[in-house]
């Protein structure tokens, strides 16, 4: 009877679902493999310990800066000199200079780190700073290698000493610069030598001496190691962060992240401090400018002043001068206010020309002028000049800790300075050429009182030009001494623009890694994600029927049954295990073939697959069992003439069968066979493999069989060669009343089943599912954690193999490796020569 009726397709169903990710799916299937998750865990937790217990602590230590507002700053100099020689109060700028490289060098050199010493532990080595119980003096005159690792062991007095390294670099530290770059060499140096004793290894040259912190008990014999760093190498190992702690408030936050609390917090206090020092000694600069300039002037003005004394009193002693006339009084009068005034003119002139040479040098750092206004010049405009050119060269300066000479900022500078430098230049030549004009003028006036002198007596003539002399002298004294002292309290008076608030403290120490808690977390979150990953990635890409879903997605074709997989060596379960979950299995799919068949007391079923090893011979074997115990005269049909394999299972000769019945060789008494397992159990074996079985199945004599067998039999079970492989199945599909398609879940490829059940819609042939080979772990809609099964929870492992390929269980590896030794010839499993054999049945055909 054929089956025509014609059934609804899946029309781009499986497309639209499988686009989708179903969420419970993944819940059950993640459950279903909950050991995975475990192991993983279990790993990661294992890897965190290891880094939380085997990983160096690092520690965040941290101070803060509060830069002043400028406008608000009450500044001595400023006030005094009318010149601002401190920094420009730029938040910005003020942390270019923190970072900058000179500050962080200066400060290395300060701490005195040239040697890096270091405790060596059974796990990881450590930096000992200030806690080495050792100390490496050397010579700093002669060039050392840097980078090279020294290991020291000390017993007593003798210290041993090795160092191994694939190259080293020579670095001079009295002037600071590499004498020899880096080279590779190999260096291999070993040694023994005395404590106190000068060590000269061909690289280095120092000496070891023992410190207070040195204890026998626990030093001797202890491992530990010291190392030469040049200050480049140092400098870069010395980073930390400089940020402004809010867009409103001017305070700088320093950081700084490391092994060495000790180390870090004395680095930045130290640092802190010679930022603070740094601009206090920028302001200082313009009167230490002005006490130098004026010490100068001095020096030759205490030695004029000396003589001239000294000339006078003799004059007075030798002339026995004790009182002057009333004119000669007034003479001297005059010409001491002349010479106080030509005193400070010439004071003057001497700062113009000391500014003129400076501005004719072309010199770039103005810091070593003395301002105008503190010697006295109170013209605005040189004033403003000196402040401009002061702020551009201060400008230039910070700029110049981020960007190169050539950055178009420091060129538009340059200009600056040159044009400023210019005008200060031509408003010094006007000055200079005002200033000599009041020289000569004063000049004159004392000409003319010293021509007035020349009428009074002889004596008093002599003694005003003693006098003159002196009065000069002092009055240029006394003008410079006094401009010193203003000079001093100015500096005296300045204090820092900006000041510490919170230096760094060990107490103060943040410990930020290796951070336990978060490291057990993470490790919690890969040890759950790393798994579900994987079984995601796994699932996502399997090409496999794992689930009811994964059919239900391809046809709509009904699905009547689902076998289980089991572990029995016997493919006849219900006839050895009648009570058994997958006998009602097999039962269950007896009851939907006659609800199918509508009751029909003698029917056909044909029994196929899409490929080898999904179970037609195990289903087929146990369908035919489950009529024969109903008490239905049943035969099983062993339609698999190429690949034959059902007289095995019963232990039963093959050397006559179907192909030899269809090709006249035997009769239909002949080839049927019992099973010698149940009595209404017929079976007619696949017999020889034939070469054209598919032109045995289109016969006549085919037709003639399938006639008398239905007047013979109540049931017939067909198993019959796979779809995928051969069209046998469909040419025999006519004879049947019921088609069951067998799905193998972890077997079946969802694509190739999609194709066959696609070409047997095109058909209009009517198919039902059985799915074989259910896992008790398996995927979602299977298994102990199973979801849409329902019924009597088949998850207990049973099942046959079919025996193709490289499948696993009964048959194992009987047919070949691929599909294409399908058509092969194979007469080994011809005739009695093949012994029944017992295997594990794993749901395969």
């Amino acid at each position: 009877m054929s089956n025509t009726q014609e059934t609804p397709t899946y029309r781009g169903q499986q497309e639209k679902e499988e686009s989708s990710v179903d969420i419970k799916a993944l819940v059950y299937m993640f459950l279903s493999k909950w050991y995975l998750f475990l192991a993983f865990v279990v790993i990661a937790a294992g890897v965190a310990w290891t880094y939380n217990h085997f990983t160096a602590p690092r520690y965040q230590i941290g101070g803060t800066v509060l830069i002043k507002d400028s406008r608000s700053m009450f500044d001595p100099t400023a006030i005094m000199t009318g010149v601002n020689y401190g920094n420009l109060q730029n938040v910005d700028n003020e942390l270019a200079v923190l970072k900058s490289y000179s500050l962080t060098e200066k400060v290395v050199k300060q701490m005195e780190l040239e040697v890096t010493y270091y405790n060596i532990g059974r796990v990881r080595t450590s930096e000992a700073y200030k806690s080495s119980p050792f100390v490496v003096e050397f010579d700093k005159e002669i060039p050392q290698a840097v980078g090279l690792t020294y290991t020291i062991v000390i017993n007593g007095d003798i210290v041993t000493l090795k160092a191994e390294s694939d190259g080293h670099a020579q670095y001079d530290f009295a002037n600071e610069q590499f004498v020899v770059p880096y080279q590779k060499e190999k260096i291999k140096i070993e040694g023994e030598y005395t404590v106190g004793e000068w060590i000269d290894t061909g690289y280095n040259r120092f000496l070891i001496r023992k410190n207070s912190l040195y204890n026998p008990e626990y030093d001797d014999g202890r491992k530990m190691a010291f190392v030469f760093l040049d200050y480049l190498s140092l400098t870069k190992r010395m980073q930390f962060s400089a940020s402004n702690i809010s867009k409103q408030a001017s305070v700088i936050s320093l950081t700084m992240v490391g092994e060495n609390p000790r180390k870090m917090v004395e680095f930045l206090n130290n640092l802190m401090n010679e930022y603070i020092n740094r601009g206090l000694e920028r302001k200082n600069k313009v009167s230490e400018n002005t006490i130098e300039f004026i010490d100068e002037q001095l020096e030759q003005t205490a030695s004029d002043l000396g003589r001239a004394e000294i000339d006078l009193e003799q004059f007075r002693a030798s002339h026995d001068l004790t009182n002057l006339t009333a004119q000669s009084t007034q003479v001297i009068n005059t010409l001491q206010n002349l010479e106080q005034e030509h005193a400070e003119l010439l004071v003057s002139m001497q700062y113009y020309k000391r500014l003129q040479s400076y501005m004719q040098a072309n010199i770039d750092n103005p810091d070593n002028l003395a301002a105008p206004s503190a010697m006295g010049i109170n013209d605005p405009l040189l004033n403003k000049l000196v402040q401009d050119l002061v702020n551009l060269n201060q400008q230039k300066a910070l700029q110049q800790l981020t960007v190169t000479d050539e950055h178009p900022i420091i060129v538009k500078l340059d200009e600056q300075i040159v044009t400023t430098k210019k005008t200060i230049l031509e408003n010094i030549n006007n000055l200079v050429s005002n200033a000599q004009l009041s020289i000569n003028d004063v000049e004159a006036r004392i000409r003319k009182i010293e021509n007035e002198a020349r009428n009074l007596p002889q004596k008093e003539r002599l003694l005003v030009g003693y006098e003159r002399r002196f009065t000069l002298s002092q009055e240029t004294y006394n003008y410079l001494m006094q401009r010193r002292a203003e000079a001093q309290i100015i500096r005296a008076s300045n204090t820092a623009d900006n000041e510490v608030i919170d230096y760094a403290s060990v107490p103060r120490a943040v410990k930020v890694a290796p951070k336990y808690m978060m490291n057990y977390l993470i490790a919690l979150i890969l040890g759950l994600l790393i798994p579900g990953i994987i079984l995601f990635l796994v699932d996502f890409f399997n090409d496999k029927i794992e689930s009811r879903k994964d059919v239900e997605k391809a046809t709509n074709f009904p699905i009547i049954g689902q076998i289980g997989q089991i572990s029995t060596k016997d493919p006849c379960i219900v006839i050895t295990k009648p009570k058994s979950p997958t006998a009602e299995a097999f039962r269950s799919i007896r009851t939907n073939i006659d609800f199918i068949t509508q009751g029909k007391e003698k029917c056909c079923v044909l029994v196929t697959g899409d490929m080898q090893s999904v179970g037609k011979t195990f289903n087929s074997i146990n369908i035919a069992s489950i009529y024969a115990l109903y008490g239905k005269k049943t035969l099983l049909l062993g339609f698999d003439m190429r690949k034959p394999k059902l007289f095995q299972e019963f232990g039963l000769s093959n050397h006559i069968g179907l192909s030899s019945y269809l090709s006249n060789q035997s009769t239909l008494d002949e080839v049927i066979q019992s099973t010698g397992r149940l009595d209404n159990l017929d079976i007619i074996t696949s017999g020889p493999i034939p070469p054209n079985p598919a032109e045995l199945i289109a016969s006549d004599k085919c037709n003639a069989l399938f006639t008398e067998l239905k007047e013979r039999y109540d049931y017939i079970i067909i198993d019959t060669p796979p779809l995928g492989l051969v069209t046998d199945a469909f040419l025999l599909m006519k004879y049947s009343d019921a088609n069951i398609y067998i799905v193998r879940q972890g077997h079946t490829n969802k694509n190739i089943f999609a194709g066959i059940i696609k070409d047997i819609e095109d058909r209009g042939v009517k198919v039902n599912i059985v799915i074989n080979g259910i896992h008790q772990q398996g995927s979602y809609g299977y298994g102990k954690y199973r979801y849409g099964y329902g019924g009597y929870g088949y998850g207990y492992g049973y099942g046959y193999g079919y025996g193709y390929g490289y499948g696993y269980g009964y048959g194992y590896g009987a047919y070949g490796g691929d599909s294409s030794s399908y058509y092969g010839d194979d007469d080994s499993t011809q005739g009695d020569k093949k012994k029944h054999r017992h295997h594990h049945h794993s749901g395969k055909k």
